[in-house]
């Protein structure tokens, strides 16, 4: 029984000790999506009445729905080289609602990544090219075209701005 007493904090020790030897950083953004910014001008800010959705996805998944964003992930697919939203944003002028629609278009080259033992392989993402309509987008603009996990903005979506 003493034998036990003495083994069981060693033990306890041990097991503390391995857990803190993790690598932690992998759980805080574990996917490699590109963060856009929203702008109205220059400056970025929060816009009311935002949806986005994907295209061509199953189910057409819907990422904000009718919200009020400054910032987005927008998730890219490894398994093609394109992927597509609809960005959807109402706008009153006066008393009635606008409603305007557009699509953003990212071409990029999906690159393996090994990141750790404990998070494993993600994907990360070349952009080649982003395209957009200009209904209620007025240009998205890239930061960097290396797309990895880091909570750093990728890109800035400029919205048109409507006089009220």
């Amino acid at each position: 029984m003493k034998c036990l007493l003495h083994i069981l904090p060693v033990a306890m020790a041990l097991i503390l000790g391995l857990a803190a030897c993790g690598d932690s950083s992998c759980y805080d953004n574990g996917s490699s999506l590109p963060l856009a910014t929203i702008h109205l001008g220059e400056q970025q800010q929060t816009v009311s009445g935002i949806t986005i959705k994907g295209i061509g996805v199953p189910g057409d998944e819907l990422l904000v729905d009718s919200a009020s964003i400054s910032e987005v992930y927008l998730p890219l697919r490894a398994s093609v080289s394109t992927t597509s939203f609809e960005f959807s944003r109402v706008v009153y002028q006066g008393a009635e609602p606008t409603l305007y629609h557009d699509t953003i278009t990212f071409n990029y080259t999906p690159v393996e990544f090994f990141h750790s033992a404990e998070c494993g392989a993600m994907y990360n993402f070349d952009i080649k090219q982003v395209t957009s309509t200009c209904h209620a987008i007025d240009s998205v603009v890239i930061l960097t075209t290396h797309v990895t996990n880091s909570r750093t903005p990728a890109m800035r979506i400029y919205l048109t701005e409507f006089t009220l």
